[in-house]
């Protein structure tokens, strides 16, 4: 295998094509990871073929020689298959309790050194306890003191206060809200801005208005007293007829 340190997540490999590194033929798709739960270490994998990806074949993962975006195995035609060993687990869905009977949480995932297959920490789903809100955690196998087919023991020192892993859904879910929620902010904020605008210019137009009314009715009024001053002057009235008689 490649001597470079790649440390992966376990679900990156799955479904990975698996190439016969002598044949350069596809050979399947990764399946399920399985370790060996006294060393802690990725022992095999089982690979998937056929239409319906009903085949299984185990490969070793000291058969593993390079870990890509195809996962590159080396393969003796000479030799028989190899066995899925008794002792090997898959440990997705443990139960983590801690070493006080409290239940943690539950093992989702794992890292590990695909260069060796040790397994540098757990990744477990924590399920309330303690405070500690949904999301997905750090467990580093230093925590842990005893892992069975069904269940791992931690100490509860070690998952008190996890390393949060993942952001969890609250969290997404909540910054998702703040952020319409400001943008409901914003929105409302420019609409009073535009309404404030508007009754503004309304205004303006408004004061425009009467202004040039104003204006309009000196005019007419001046030029009705330019009227009045330059129109002729009226005859005195006639004085009314004397009686003679």
């Amino acid at each position: 295998m490649s001597k470079s340190q790649q440390i992966v997540r376990r679900s990156e490999l799955l479904n990975r094509r698996t190439i016969d590194r002598k044949t350069a033929e596809e050979v399947g798709r990764v399946d399920r990871l399985w370790l060996d739960p006294h060393s802690q270490r990725t022992i095999g994998f089982t690979c998937k073929s056929g239409l319906l990806g009903n085949k299984k074949r185990w490969f070793a993962w000291a058969q593993v020689d390079t870990v890509g975006e195809n996962i590159f195995v080396t393969i003796n035609p000479e030799l028989p298959q190899l066995d899925q060993p008794e002792q090997a687990v898959c440990p997705i869905g443990l139960e983590v309790l801690t070493d006080s009977g409290n239940k943690a949480g539950t093992v989702v995932d794992y890292l590990f050194d695909v260069r060796t297959g040790t397994v540098l920490y757990y990744l477990f789903k924590s399920s309330g306890w303690r405070g500690v809100l949904d999301g997905i955690y750090l467990l580093p196998m230093a925590a842990i003191s005893t892992i069975g087919s069904k269940r791992a023991i931690v100490s509860e020192a070690a998952v008190s206060e996890p390393q949060q892993y993942a952001e969890g859904l609250h969290k997404k879910v909540g910054l998702v809200a703040e952020f319409l929620h400001e943008d409901f902010d914003r929105t409302l904020k420019n609409v009073a801005g535009v309404k404030r605008g508007a009754q503004s210019l309304a205004e303006k137009f408004q004061d425009k208005a009467l202004e040039v009314r104003d204006v309009a009715q000196e005019k007419v009024a001046e030029l009705k007293r330019q009227r009045h001053e330059s129109a002729p002057p009226e005859p005195d009235p006639e004085p009314p007829d004397s009686d003679l008689s």
